[in-house]
């Protein structure tokens, strides 16, 4: 139902809520911004700043920034910080597109307290492997907590679990090494921000990741992969899967804000069909479908769920419909002739209950309504069917689907990458070595003649073991150092001192963050040894 008491502001090219819901600001590129009251409509403050591309509220909805272009010809800075209830700048900031060290692709904040996490992605070069970091502020900025290296990414989505405590890295290619895909390659990896744990997110089917997900209440999260059908899997917080919801069109994985219903749906060039899963029984509730929806939304007490059809992505159908949290519905619908966004007013954490699932009535379907109620509704036209057509594709495609079920996380190990194996690098080659050539198969007289030229050998070799029967010289003995002349010392110590110069480099390449592989491990080792024969033969 519109709400009639709140004053139609005009138009308006971006739409922000606070985290509360209590203010709302509209900008208007050309003119400026005016945030105003959510219940009332009210004019809180009207700022004229043309310019205006991106707008976000502060956490308490005391502050508002603004980003615009930056000018060549003006000193001002074009990230602003607006004082929301009078419209007062209080700061300027020089704001590029780029960050000031070119090595940093991107980068994420966790949520929470101080200290505050931060990630870092370096992406490859030079031979060396991508890297993502995490840093805490203001505690230790030189020696970054937890690291996860690995290849094949160019481009990576970085995200942090509701409590900060783990981090999902989500990489991209623009080419597929492998050919199996026209649209890239895509890797998936679980990083602790403790650096205590990470992994390979093992995926029950391999393909395409197409959308990862948090859990709002940070026990785990959903993850949507492989070739259509994709397979949706529950993960717990270590990164084994403990659910799976089966193989379906999908492609989107959207929470509830409680966390207790889960939205899986395929959008985009799917047909759009919903299915919605009650998270603590795993059970799923009903199926829905929002043909050519561009962009959906769960309202702040998760009893519904909203799609719209926004223009420019698509310039008709536009409109928006309401479903309930089972799949029920379309409950409430509009078209529009130009729908530019679609948001629900958002509402402080306590504001509404954690409601679980409303018991239906009697004869009630799941996700529908009531059977004996309702007026059934009129068959819809049925596709079009060659008169010798006996349906097998589609049934095939229909066996393909379906088939949730738990999974046994103890016979699922995550594979963690070990300091010497990085996720994505090809195999080392052995220099001068081919592909193994398939062994010939010998005729019977050649097997005879092999068999016979063995006998021979064999019989040789033991003729000679028994004339020096165990008379074989013993290995030379390594000279000491009072056996050694001065020169043979010192070109010894050179020697070692060379060794230990490049075990220096290993360990600061170490306190670096970098992987080491097995030859680097095994010189730290061989550190201790070298240097008391140094002070041996300096003695």
């Amino acid at each position: 139902m519109r709400d009639e008491s709140f004053e139609a502001p005009g138009s308006a090219d971006l739409m922000e809520f606070s985290a509360d819901g209590k203010l709302l600001v509209l900008v208007r590129t050309a003119a400026g911004f005016t945030v105003r009251d959510a219940d009332s409509g009210a004019v809180q403050a009207d700022v004229a700043n043309p310019g205006i591309h991106a707008v976000a509220w502060s956490p308490l909805g005391s502050h508002l920034l603004t980003w615009q272009r930056p000018r060549k010809d003006s000193e001002l800075g074009n990230l602003i910080v607006w004082d929301a209830a009078t419209g007062n700048e209080v700061a300027r900031f020089n704001h590029k597109s780029y960050t000031r060290d070119q090595n940093v692709a991107n980068f994420s904040v966790a949520p929470g307290s101080a200290p505050y996490k931060v990630a870092l992605f370096v992406p490859e070069k030079k031979g060396k492997p991508a890297s993502v970091k995490v840093y805490q502020f203001p505690n230790s900025l030189d020696i970054p907590p937890a690291t996860k290296s690995f290849y094949k990414a160019q481009d990576v989505s970085l995200k942090w679990s509701p409590t900060g405590s783990a981090l999902i890295i989500e990489t991209r290619t623009d080419i597929d090494t492998s050919g199996k895909s026209y649209y890239g390659e895509t890797g998936l990896f679980f990083l602790q921000s403790d650096g205590e744990y990470d992994c390979i997110v093992p995926l029950t089917k391999e393909g395409t990741v197409h959308d990862v997900a948090w859990d709002p209440t940070g026990r785990g999260f959903v993850v949507i992969a492989g070739a259509m059908p994709a397979h949706a899997t529950l993960y717990d917080n270590k990164a084994l899967p403990v659910f799976e919801f089966g193989a379906a069109p999908r492609n989107h994985v959207s929470w509830s804000p409680h966390g207790r219903f889960l939205c899986l749906a395929g959008f985009g060039n799917l047909r759009g069909d919903m299915d919605f899963w009650e998270r603590n029984k795993l059970k799923k509730m009903g199926p829905a479908t929002s043909n050519s929806a561009t962009t959906f939304a769960w309202s702040p007490d998760s009893r519904y769920f909203a799609t719209a059809t926004t223009f420019p992505r698509l310039r008709v159908d536009n409109g928006f419909k309401i479903f309930r949290y089972d799949g029920t519905g379309p409950i409430h619908q509009e078209e529009r002739g130009e729908l530019y966004d679609l948001k629900f007013r958002p509402a402080a954490q306590d504001v509404y209950p954690n409601r679980p699932q409303s018991p239906r009535r009697k004869g009630e379907e799941a996700g529908f309504g009531s059977s004996s109620a309702a007026p059934k509704a009129a068959s819809k036209p049925q596709a079009y069917r060659p008169p010798n057509s006996t349906g097998a594709l589609a049934a095939m495609m229909r066996k393909e689907e379906g088939g949730s079920k738990k999974l046994d996380r103890n016979k699922y190990t995550a594979p963690r990458s070990a300091a010497t194996s990085i996720p994505g690098a090809a195999p080392r080659p052995i220099p001068g070595m081919g592909a193994a050539a398939a062994p010939k198969k010998l005729s019977k007289s050649a097997r005879k003649k092999k068999a016979q030229e063995a006998a021979e050998a064999r019989a040789a070799v033991e003729e000679a073991l028994a004339k020096v029967a165990g008379a074989a010289p013993a290995k030379e003995a390594k000279p000491t150092p009072s056996e050694m002349t001065t020169e043979e010392k010192a070109k010894k110590v050179k020697s070692l001192l060379k060794k230990l110069k490049q075990i220096d480099a290993i360990k600061a390449k170490k306190e670096a963050g970098e992987s080491l592989n097995d030859d680097q491990l095994q010189k730290l080792q061989t550190e201790q040894t070298l240097r008391d024969e140094v002070a041996e033969l300096s003695a």
